[in-house]
């Protein structure tokens, strides 16, 4: 009986102390979504600090998204193993690398040249969607292995998130005219197939939530986006990246906003 009972004892222990069992899939999720919404705002701050002649405002914005990346990276890097992420973890590092290293080479040339190099643009382009690419990958093989995905409208509100930040980045790029022409070869849609697809995902969200607090937040999203949508739409016709820069970050964080009312 004692054997048992101490068999049992040790058993349990080890159960308690696994990494697997104090791992977190929902606080990891979290911290992947801000990788994705981190990234590709480092390459929108970078089109504006290019296309408004290395404004420091925007060198600064580079600089907060490459440390909200790593803050959320190493609590990731943390729970690889736990999370059964290591080999998608170790490449997402890597490719975060790269991607780091080339946008501060292209940071530089705007400095110390005057314009950065269209090839090493292009290079930051693709590898930056490479590497959301991967992160939306391991994302979604933890919300399906773990069990635990988020609910419907907290998904929705995330990929909302991420859509406006890729709307954001092509606008932002096509008003730096060369590096604009580079940006498109870098996305598979165009601005206005993406402005579609948000319209679609906002009104889906709209039937999601029938709260009053989540109307609330439903109706200044689409304020905003009444906004934004003219904008890109019609983008040929006055470009405005600065104001769509900055209703982009509002929308984002009314999505947020969102997203922490339903994910406890």
């Amino acid at each position: 009986m004692n054997k048992l009972v101490t068999s049992l004892f040790f058993t349990l222990a080890i159960l308690l102390f696994s990494p697997l069992l104090r791992a977190d899939p929902q606080t990891i999720l979290v911290e992947m979504q801000t990788m994705r919404l981190a990234a590709t705002n480092a390459v929108t701050s970078f089109y504006m600090f290019s296309g408004l002649d290395a404004d420091s405002k925007y060198a600064q914005r580079i600089d907060t998204n490459f440390e909200r990346f790593e803050a959320s990276l190493e609590q990731v890097s943390l729970q690889a193993q736990a999370i059964g992420l290591v080999d998608e973890v170790a490449t997402i590092e890597h490719d975060w690398a790269e991607f780091k290293q080339l946008t501060n080479n292209n940071r530089a040339d705007m400095l110390n040249v005057g314009y950065p190099n269209v090839r090493l643009v292009d290079d930051m382009g693709r590898k930056s969607l490479a590497l959301v690419n991967l992160i939306s990958s391991s994302y979604a093989k933890l919300a399906s292995t773990s069990g635990m995905a988020p609910p419907a409208i907290v998904q929705q509100a995330r990929n909302m998130a991420l859509l406006m930040e890729e709307i954001t980045s092509q606008y932002a790029a096509r008003g730096t005219s060369v590096l604009g022409q580079v940006f498109l070869g870098v996305q598979k849609q165009t601005l206005t197939e993406m402005a579609d697809k948000f319209q679609l995902d906002y009104l889906a969200l709209k039937e999601m939530a029938k709260d009053k607090r989540s109307q609330v937040i439903l109706d200044s999203i689409g304020s905003k986006w009444s906004f934004m949508e003219r904008s890109i739409r019609n983008y040929n016709e006055n470009s405005v990246p600065f104001l769509v820069v900055s209703y982009n970050d509002r929308i984002v964080g009314h999505l947020q906003e969102l997203d922490d009312l339903y994910h406890k």
